[in-house]
Order: structure tokens, then sequence, then C-alpha cells
């Protein structure tokens, strides 16, 4: 009898635990989801800014925070601490804005959102390209730094944060109260722990940012179980540098397709490490940066019969907003098969077809049947730096290789440690 009642106890116990284990498996993943969810949401919402010749909107703009629960971005969160002392760049995420449903942890709580000064959609900052660093930090849960939005420029762009269960907070005498009173005050939900906490956050802090949960104290009690996902600068660029390389792909094509151009593209800018950056068009130039309007060259070679300036919706002239951001950033080579020439003729169904006549970019395909390239750079990598005329006149310090030879075959990759360029072709 002993035995059988010990048997049975010990049955008990294991299913006891594994149904626990079940259910917290059940549990991480509805929260997991979510997290996903958002995350995907964000970085399609950087991406996608609709952007117009003279307006504001920038790619990589980040939606402020939803800070009275309706589910909609603030306004404006231009100010680090609003007249109550909230901080205006954390709040809940603002699913609807973000066309999301309405998303739950998996203890049945909103999402909460923080965004970097630096990817605010407003105020804007006055640089936002794919140098731009996050200004967020972010803690493990053993207190060491993950991501640093201090002076190292490794912080995080956003941080979505899955508030968990109700918990009494280290700071406070009573239990965290969520009824209506509380619904918009971030320590009702957010926690604190090794002397962060997450209800608040200074950004550009190496010293104040989030903790990741969970966090037991010395009885074992949970005090923080905020679980955290970080976005990234990397995880926004990739998608954005792809949309910027689109919009320049689309001025070339638009410009190519007007009746008077007859299918040829402008001269590139020269780049010239013994002078300030220049945008104007040079001669005889098939790589270089995008060129400024008026392509007074390409005019000239084409004895005047190119047009000299943008055509169709393309929203990279000198008046753009977003373009002034990223105009540094940006290369472009072209085939010498679809040069400016005079007289001014339509190139051949077989224009490629003589050896250097177009360009190659390999991987994808080792053939070279493209009319241009449009690539752009990303952050800078180790060894590269962006701050003098010299600097910004070696192609080295923006491109990798083989892409940094401006020269065919130029090549795409995956974002590495070693190689972070972004390539588009017709």
């Amino acid at each position: 009898m002993m035995l059988v009642i010990m048997v049975m106890g010990a049955v008990t116990i294991l299913v006891s635990s594994l149904s626990s284990a079940a259910l917290q498996i059940k549990r991480d993943k509805i929260t997991a989801d979510a997290f996903s969810q958002a995350k995907e949401a964000l970085i399609s919402y950087a991406a996608s800014v609709a952007i117009t010749p003279s307006g504001s909107k920038r790619p990589g703009d980040l939606p402020c925070p939803d800070l009275n629960n309706d589910g909609l971005a603030e306004t404006s969160c231009g100010n680090a601490s609003g007249s109550t002392g909230q901080n205006l760049r954390l709040g809940r995420l603002p699913w609807k804005t973000l066309g999301l449903p309405d998303l739950r942890d998996s203890s049945g709580e909103r999402l909460w959102y923080a965004v970097s000064n630096n990817f605010k959609n407003n105020a804007r900052t006055a640089l936002l390209n794919s140098d731009t660093p996050g200004t967020i930090t972010v803690l493990a849960s053993a207190g060491n730094i993950l991501y640093n939005g201090g002076a190292s420029g490794t912080g995080a762009a956003a941080v979505i944060i899955a508030p968990g269960d109700v918990l009494q907070r280290t700071d406070q005498s009573a239990l965290q109260d969520r009824g209506s009173a509380g619904v918009n005050n971030a320590q009702n939900y957010l926690d604190i722990a090794l002397g962060e906490d997450n209800a608040n956050f200074v950004d550009g802090s190496s010293g104040n940012g989030f903790i990741q949960g969970k966090i037991k104290d010395g009885n074992g009690k949970i005090i923080l179980n905020d679980q955290l996902l970080v976005i990234t600068q990397d995880n926004i660029m990739q998608a954005v540098q792809k949309r910027v390389a689109a919009e320049v792909k689309q001025c070339l094509n638009e410009y190519a397709s007007a009746t008077q151009n007859k299918g040829r593209y402008p001269w590139a800018a020269k780049l010239d490490p013994s002078a300030a950056v220049s945008y104007s068009d040079s001669s005889n130039r098939l790589f270089g940066r995008i060129p400024d309007n008026p392509f007074g060259n390409t005019a000239t070679d084409s004895g005047n019969q190119m047009i000299d300036t943008w055509t169709g919706n393309c929203n990279i002239n000198s008046l753009s907003g977003w373009w002034l951001n990223w105009k540094e950033v940006v290369f472009y080579g072209l085939a010498d098969a679809y040069k400016p020439v005079n007289p001014l003729f339509i190139p051949a169904a077989n224009a490629c077809a003589g050896a250097g006549a177009c360009l190659g970019v390999n991987p994808p395909s080792a053939a070279t049947d493209k009319k241009f390239i449009v690539i752009a750079a990303g952050k800078k990598l180790a060894g590269q730096a962006r701050t003098s005329n010299a600097d910004k006149g070696a192609l080295g310090n923006y491109l990798e290789s083989p892409n940094n030879g401006g020269a065919t075959a130029f090549a795409q990759g995956a974002f590495l440690a070693t190689f972070n360029d972004t390539v588009v072709f017709p």
C-alpha cells in the first residue's frame, strides 16, 4: 500500500510538473507571437512611409507611442518628458496606427513600446539614414549591457515590452493598480530591478534604459517579469535601405523612359577626396553618387537632347527633405551601353552583348546584362570613416568589396559584420 501511495504521489507530481511546463510554453508562445507581429509592423511602417518631393516624412520614421490607451500613436513625442513628468517616448504600442489587431501578451495586457529620439517621426531629428544610431540602452537580466544607447552608438531604435502579470514593485508598498485610475501609468505595468526602472528611461543614456526579465530577489520572489523585444538599427535599415534604393531605381527608370532620353541615363556624380562632396553630374563618369538637377554635362554630352532634370514622379530632387538625409550614402553605376552620347540614339535590343557594355551583379548571377545599379550603403563598419572631405571622397568608406571598386562585377549579399551594402538593379 505504501508503495502504491508513493508511486501515485510521484505520478501526480510529474503530471503536475508537465502540465505547468506545457502551460508556460503556451503562455510564452502567446507573447512571442504578439512580439513577432509588432516587430514586423514597426519595420514595415519605417520602410513604407509615404514620401513626397517637398514633404518631411522620411524612410526610417517610427511612430510615437500611444499614451492614452486608444491604440493610436500620439501626434508628437518630441520631448523626453511631458508636463506631468511622463516620458513621451514610452507608452503602449500604437496597434491601430500600425494596422494590427489588439495584441496582448500572455497575461492579457497590451504591449508597451519605447522609441529612440533619432527614429521618432515627430519632432524629427536633423538626420536619419543608415548611419543613424539607436539611442536606447537595454540590459540583460543579469545587469550587463546588451545595447548601449550612450556614446558608443549601439543602442536600440525601439523596444517592445510585454508587461506580464501584476507585481508589487520594489519601490512601492502595494500591488500595481491596473484599474481605470492607473491604466496609463507605466509604473502599474512595468517593473524595477537592479536599479533599472522599466517605467522610465533616458534617451541617449548608457545608465538608464530597460532591463530584461524575469528577475528574482534573494528569496526567489519574482520582482520583474517584463519581457523585452529589441528592434535594432540593423533590423530597420535592412528594409529601409531597400526602400531608398528602390526610390532611386524608380527615378532612373522614369528618366530613361522619357521620350526625349531614348532609354539612356545621366552621368554619375564624381567622388573627389580633395574637395567637398559634389552632386553635379560629371562627363564620362559611370560610377559615383546620384546627381542632382540639373544634369548639365548629361545634356551637353548628348547634344542638348537629354533632359537635365528628374522626370515623372521622382522624389529625389534637391528639395526633397528625406533625400537630403540619404544622398551622401547612395551610389549609382551606369552601363557603358546606356550612357549619354551625341548623336543620341535608342540602344539596340542586344546593347549588352559587347564585352564591358553592361554591368554584372554576382551574386545573384554572372550575367553582365544590367543597365544600371543602385547601391545604398549601410552604416559605417570597422575601419570606415565618413567625416572629412577625404573620407567622403573614398568609396571604401561606404561600400564593401567588391562594390568598393566601383566597377563590375558588383555583388549583393546578406547583412554581415563585414558587408551591409544594398544593391538593386532593373
